[in-house]
């Protein structure tokens, strides 16, 4: 039974509020009770919650999925009963209730209470995940990359609460709650060791080059890169036009004989892969990412991607270098890469059950000389976190 109309009024500048760690979110509750209502407490709290849902694929028998509802964060406001008489609320008597709400930098100690591998654990996993949901709102209608499976949602809660004759104790009579969506701070962290058998994370490849019917061999391509500077996100532009990286790919060719020369550079993409790794089981360390197998049945993954926009013109200048007895060639791309506006991006985090971590793919299409019309392509995949000021 709904006891009273209830309505939010969050103080913001923006249409579309984002707060950042230290930000006060203030504002009123406003609610109007239908009938006249004992109510035993009343309770305005700023939560935090992780939802996490998994499908069991492992047996014969189909089973319910895997679900849980971990909150992290419960920050509540002392009501004084000023506003109402005797514990009654009056039937279309308005109340008017402010609260007052500071964005924490780090989560309280028993946030994380299982055992992590190392203290540096531990300390991500206290501090303030973002926001991340699948779900639109009224306010953020902008996709995040995140799967249905996973969500990291805050919230200031309402409710009211009366006595229970028989048990003595409080019950909850009604709950309104109203959606915030949080980019906490984060400082960019040193660059990250990357598994040599990562399946995510690939910074060499090599392609032999060759032509004709015969497959006459051209020589090979070797393609390196590292992890750019972290992607600046500024919360208080929701759309981030500015949040840019550059990414640099360094190039050789060894010839396969004397007078081949490099191949052309006909054109490059790159992509932003979010990856999101969460489970019902807490996570000890970071994710492996080199054998997904050791992860077990209750933890899974979920990839998307975005088309990055290069910011200007590439060119690629080969240099001849000898080494040894023959000629091998050497040359670099640098790109200037930027954010599209139709995407959220939440900064890169690892909590007890959700992490979320970022990929840059550069693809670079060329053509081998001798082969004039088909043109080939190598790719390379490195890390590159997201961070907020």
């Amino acid at each position: 039974m709904k006891f009273s109309n209830v309505e939010f009024v969050v103080n913001s500048l923006s249409d579309s509020p984002t707060f950042k760690t230290h930000d006060i979110i203030d504002g009123e509750i406003i609610f109007t009770p239908h009938q006249e209502t004992n109510i035993e407490d009343i309770s305005i709290t700023f939560k935090g919650r992780t939802r996490i849902e998994l499908e069991n694929m492992n047996t014969h028998i189909a089973l319910p999925p895997s679900r849980l509802l971990k909150p992290f964060l419960s920050m509540e406001l002392p009501i004084y009963d000023y506003c109402w008489d005797k514990n009654t609320l009056k039937p279309d008597k308005r109340h008017r209730l402010p609260f007052n709400f500071v964005v924490p930098e780090e989560l309280p100690i028993h946030a994380c209470q299982h055992q992590c591998a190392n203290h540096q654990i531990q300390q991500e996993h206290l501090q303030l995940p973002a926001s991340l949901s699948y779900r639109g709102t009224q306010y953020h209608k902008i996709h995040d990359m995140s799967p249905e499976m996973a969500e990291v949602v805050y919230s200031i809660n309402f409710e009211l609460r009366q006595r229970n004759g028989k048990a003595g104790r409080p019950k909850k009579i009604q709950e309104a709650t109203h959606p915030v969506h949080i980019l906490p701070t984060r400082d960019e962290h040193p660059p990250i060791l990357v598994p040599r058998k990562s399946k995510y994370y690939r910074q060499r490849a090599e392609r032999s080059l060759s032509t004709g019917l015969l497959r006459h061999s051209r020589g090979k391509l070797a393609a390196c890169s590292a992890q750019p500077p972290a992607i600046q996100l500024q919360s208080f532009q929701p759309t981030n036009t500015d949040a840019s990286t550059s990414v640099k790919i360094d190039l050789r060719f060894d010839p396969s004989h004397l007078g081949q020369l490099p191949p052309s550079l006909l054109a490059a993409e790159f992509q932003l892969r979010a990856m999101t790794f969460f489970g019902v089981e807490t996570w000890q360390d970071y994710p492996d990412l080199s054998d997904i197998s050791t992860w077990g049945s209750r933890r899974e993954f979920w990839s998307d991607y975005v088309a990055l926009t290069l910011n200007d013109e590439i060119n690629l200048d080969w240099n001849a270098q000898g080494e040894g007895d023959r000629t091998i060639f050497t040359g670099s791309v640098e790109a200037c890469v930027s954010l599209p506006t139709h995407r959220r991006y939440p900064p890169t985090f690892h909590s007890c059950l959700v992490s979320r971590v970022y990929a840059l793919k550069a693809t670079l299409f060329y053509r081998v000389h001798g082969k004039a019309r088909r043109r080939s392509s190598i790719s390379v995949s490195v890390p590159v976190e997201i961070c907020a000021t």
